[in-house]
């Protein structure tokens, strides 16, 4: 990778978001708001849609604009736990997903090769925002593989082997 990775990660953060919002269209519509049957406690589909638009729209996008200069303090963020609605749409919170992914993705064009490897107190301590923006790809593909387990292994038990 060069020393500005604004173009590769333009492509991996667009490319992860639709993989997510791909893999939540694969659990049925009826399963998207409920609990796994075989773990108890374990995130509906609807419910890590919620955490990712709430994570990147309150952490991850306000965190990256800091290498803009643009103050962000995290502890004056809303409570994910609070703002949780059981009941909201899939698909809204999809579309909310997508507009802020698409706000990340145009900020990055705005970084100069030199913010890359400068370094930014942040919730995570001091961070690059080559860091930052690895983080946030990590977490789709982190997310993106809970969704897909909720769609292939539901009628699964955890105690049955899979093969790998």
């Amino acid at each position: 990778m060069n020393s500005d990775p604004s173009e590769w990660f333009r492509n991996q953060l667009i490319h992860s978001g639709a993989s997510f919002a791909w893999a939540v269209g694969e659990v049925p519509a009826e399963r998207q708001q409920r609990e796994p049957p075989h773990t108890p406690g374990q995130w509906s589909a609807a419910r890590h849609v919620f955490h990712m638009m709430f994570y990147e729209r309150e952490m991850a996008l306000p965190t990256m604009r800091l290498w803009l200069d643009q103050p962000f303090d995290a502890a004056t963020a809303p409570d994910e736990d609070v703002a949780w609605d059981s009941l909201a749409s899939v698909v809204e919170m999809l579309d909310q997903f997508r507009q802020v992914r698409a706000e990340q993705v145009d900020l990055l064009a705005e970084f100069p090769a030199s913010a890359w490897n400068e370094t930014r107190e942040t919730v995570w301590g001091e961070v690059t925002l080559h860091w930052v923006v690895t983080k946030t790809y990590q977490h789709t593909a982190e997310h993106t593989h809970h969704v897909l387990n909720l769609a292939l292994f539901w009628e699964v038990s955890p105690a049955q082997p899979r093969l790998h």
